[in-house]
């Protein structure tokens, strides 16, 4: 009992610890491991719940009742009996609150407060009100579950007056455009996640592969292997730039076949072009199969426009006298620093360095198409997660 006692203190301090530094600290003796998802993995200490990365430490203190892993860079979890939902850092999403709540598609979960039931939502939105909510389908209904009809899954909602509104699901993504709702256009499907065999659920990069891939921006290169540490070729770049912006203005360039004559990636410099994202010559023909550098990467991502509509989640002024190796007057500083800003990039090592002159991985452009295309997963630099922060 005494043994115990102790581990439960360490435990405690742990967590303290973390909460007031948002440090790792090794996890303690005692502590089961299980198997790892997306990089982390649950960990289990006299009853108590938390996650460890792949060095085992303690990166989310363990102090919750129940656990499950994480799915798409987010975590349901049971605080003193209350449930909530978590992104990698440990910030709430949704606020340890609910008596139940059940995923279903597009970031959002069915959920109960007492006597009611309704729907909330990872990503807040613009309560009309001059606020923010979570809330999509107040929590007024006597029942709300995801039946099957004639082969479509369906949102039943429940009323107390024996009403019922059906919503298939296939619906949902319109519903949160018209309503504004950051990434609406890039929506999560649950259970939609790859396999490659070159993809450790230790590494870093698995959490990024699977959103990315999750949300339709990028595919394996065969044999069921993704390659994270290949180089991105300018043309790889272009194309990725250009289906990312095809989806966000709802156009057709990305239900195309990208085969484009003579090139395979001519249709998406015609794209890119086109949009903004670079000017006509900016490269040669030699150019496009080369590997793309760092600056030109963050130059043509900041040009589209997800990225120029973004809100800043991360200080300019402490931005641009926080990054090393980019100076206000370089060549595309400013895109640069857009890409810190808005809680999309945050350099090759603690430091913060950009490094303009390197490469990217494939895993790296993964977990930077991610971030643009999923709001929850956008880095905040100093300081604590604000979902509000993300909307206009």
């Amino acid at each position: 009992m005494k043994q115990k006692r102790g581990y439960r203190l360490l435990a405690v301090a742990a967590a303290l610890c973390l909460l007031l530094t948002g440090q790792s600290l090794a996890a303690p003796a005692g502590v089961t491991v299980w198997g790892y998802s997306e990089g982390l993995a649950q960990c289990e200490l006299d009853g108590k719940w938390g996650y460890v990365d792949g060095s085992r430490n303690v990166v989310i203190p363990i102090q919750y009742n129940s656990i499950v892993s994480f799915s798409l860079g987010v975590a349901a979890v049971n605080l003193n009996g209350k449930l909530g939902v978590i992104r990698q850092d440990g910030a709430y999403l949704i606020q340890p609150e609910y008596d139940t709540l059940m995923p279903i598609n597009c970031g959002l979960y069915i959920a109960q407060k007492g006597g009611g039931w309704g729907v909330v939502s990872i990503l807040p939105f613009s309560d009309g009100a001059g606020g923010t909510t979570n809330v999509l389908y107040e929590l007024t209904y006597d029942s709300v579950s995801v039946e099957e009809q004639g082969g479509v899954q369906v949102l039943t909602l429940r009323d107390s007056a024996g009403g019922i509104t059906r919503v298939p699901l296939f619906e949902l993504p319109g519903i949160l455009v018209r309503k504004n709702v950051p990434s609406a256009r890039f929506p999560l499907t649950r259970g939609k996640l790859p396999k490659f065999s070159d993809v450790s659920q230790k590494e870093w990069y698995a959490l990024w592969v699977d959103i990315a891939y999750n949300v339709g921006l990028v595919a394996g290169v065969g044999d069921n292997r993704f390659n994270p540490n290949g180089t991105m070729s300018v043309a790889e770049t272009l194309q990725l730039a250009a289906t990312i912006e095809s989806r966000y203005r709802d156009d057709s360039f990305h239900t195309g076949s990208g085969q484009t004559k003579p090139y395979w990636y001519t249709g998406a410099v015609n794209y890119c072009i086109a949009s903004g994202i670079i000017q006509s010559g900016q490269f040669s023909q030699s150019d496009y199969e080369r590997p793309a550098t760092r600056l030109e990467m963050a130059r043509i991502f900041a040009a589209t426009s997800p990225v120029r509509n973004m809100p800043e989640l991360n200080s300019s002024a402490r931005v641009r006298a926080s990054v090393p190796d980019i100076t206000p007057t370089a060549e595309g500083a400013g895109a640069v620093y857009s890409l810190y800003e808005k809680g999309l990039l945050s350099g090759v090592d603690s430091k913060l360095t950009f490094y303009p002159s390197g490469t990217m991985t494939r895993a790296e452009a993964a977990a930077l198409a991610a971030r643009i295309a999923r709001a929850e997963q956008r880095i905040t630099l100093w300081g604590a997660y604000d979902g509000a922060a993300l909307v206009r």
